[in-house]
């Protein structure tokens, strides 16, 4: 990665972390060099020490040499003992997540709706996610997603 991009996305993430907003449960990165490999399950967990309905969202960046218009995601969340697993299919195309996206920098950010008004019980919370994209006339996956920057996960406290 340029220390240019490095410098912008520290910068970024100070930004964020500085704007304290307390119904931001849990927000994390994980930086997967600009590949996103089949085999690299992203993998998120915190501990909650109460039981709070929460909206969580699965974030994503991507610039401009990912080759698809949409992502195959396939996703489990664990919470204790209860595990759900989904597949979400998520258009980049349709989304409306404009003000979020740095086109100047061609650098494309997404924030993915995965449970609204989601439970979460006290105690250990595990969240996971695979892509699970493949070109339309083959049946193989992609092994190696390219573009794919980073993977995040917010979890935000439900506004009612």
């Amino acid at each position: 990665m340029s220390r240019k991009f490095k410098i912008l996305m520290s910068f970024l993430i100070i930004v964020i972390a500085s704007c304290s907003d307390n119904n931001v449960v849990f927000l994390e990165y994980k930086d997967v060099d600009g590949v996103w490999e089949k085999q690299n399950q992203i993998k998120f967990s915190f501990n909650s020490d109460k039981e709070s309905i929460t909206d969580i969202s699965l974030l994503l960046r991507n610039d401009h040499s990912y080759p698809f218009s949409n992502i195959y995601v396939i996703t489990s969340i664990k919470n204790n003992d209860k595990v759900i697993f989904d597949t979400i299919n998520y258009s980049f195309k349709e989304s409306d997540n404009k003000w979020y996206n740095f086109n100047s920098s061609r650098i494309n950010n997404s924030k993915i709706t995965i449970k609204e008004k989601f439970k979460i019980l006290p105690g250990n919370f595990e969240f996971k996610a695979r892509h699970a994209i493949r070109y339309l006339d083959s049946i193989t996956p992609q092994i190696k997603l390219d573009g794919i920057l980073d993977v995040g996960l917010m979890v935000e406290n439900s506004i009612e």
